[in-house]
């Protein structure tokens, strides 16, 4: 594994852990108003090491609530989202005749639809939802990709010598699918997985920046931004933490991604 891999995984990884442990690693409660007046957009200090905001809030806490939150919807919606795509994707490699390319038709169409259409409905789900609606909404938008993958996976696997060796041989179609197509599906998921975790990341904050996405006062990278954009020149570590914060959790997962797509596991197999 190569040095920026390593990195890369290293902060994954703590960011991960940070946002499980954010209860017991949080100074103060993150919605925690301490003092409107004469902790408004404090700067960094021993009391408050990453400062605070206009409403006088911990930005430390707030972070790592908002990783919480942030992590906690795009590993949802990339959840939802690959296990729809698999599933149509799967579905349409192994049915024959009309039914699998009508299904794939229909993947082409959704990909082609812009994805602002889908955020739109954000604004309705949202509303009764919140942070699960968002999840649901991202997850929903994003499983054509991943079903294309599965198929085109499938159909390339299925002409393999040793998936036809296996046929040859009495292999029932579960069996095969299970044994010897299942375990060749399992590195180039991963590595989508990795990356669409990455888009569904920069899209949650995208969203809760613009104000459709998660609501304050519950904390997330996005709102976090969005809290800041007023004061950037007079306070500019309310907008810093957050946004390096995300752009190293997106950098970092699109390098894990990139190293498990060059893996040879990832790649098609001989």
């Amino acid at each position: 594994m190569k040095r920026p891999v390593q990195c890369a995984v290293i902060a994954l990884s703590l960011v991960v852990i940070a946002a499980v442990c954010a209860p017991l690693l949080a100074p103060f409660d993150p919605s925690a108003q301490l003092d409107i007046v004469a902790l408004k957009n404090g700067a960094p200090s021993w009391s408050h090491w990453l400062g605070t905001d206009p409403y006088s809030r911990d930005i430390a806490s707030r972070a790592l609530f908002g990783a919480r939150t942030s992590l906690g919807v795009a590993s949802l919606a990339t959840i939802i989202a690959t296990m729809i795509g698999v599933a149509w994707g799967a579905i349409a490699a192994v049915l024959r005749g009309r039914i699998g390319p009508a299904m794939m038709s229909t993947v082409d169409v959704l990909r082609s639809v812009p994805r602002l259409l889908f955020f739109f409905g954000a604004l309705v789900v949202m509303g009764v939802f919140n942070s699960l609606g968002l999840s649901i909404v991202l997850g929903a938008s994003a499983w054509a990709g991943t079903s294309r993958l599965v198929f085109v996976r499938i159909a390339e696997l299925n002409t393999r010598p040793f998936v036809e060796s296996a046929r040859a041989l009495g292999a029932t179609r579960s069996r095969v699918l299970r044994q010897q197509v299942v375990p060749h599906l399992l590195g180039p998921l991963s590595a989508s997985g990795v990356l669409l975790f990455a888009d569904m990341l920069a899209l949650e904050s995208g969203l809760s920046f613009l104000g459709i996405g998660v609501r304050p006062p519950t904390a997330s990278w996005g709102n976090m931004v969005q809290d800041a954009v007023p004061y950037l020149r007079s306070a500019w570590w309310l907008a810093a933490v957050p946004c390096v914060l995300l752009m190293t959790t997106v950098l970092a997962a699109a390098t894990v991604a990139d190293h498990l797509t060059s893996t040879p596991s990832a790649r098609s197999r001989t």
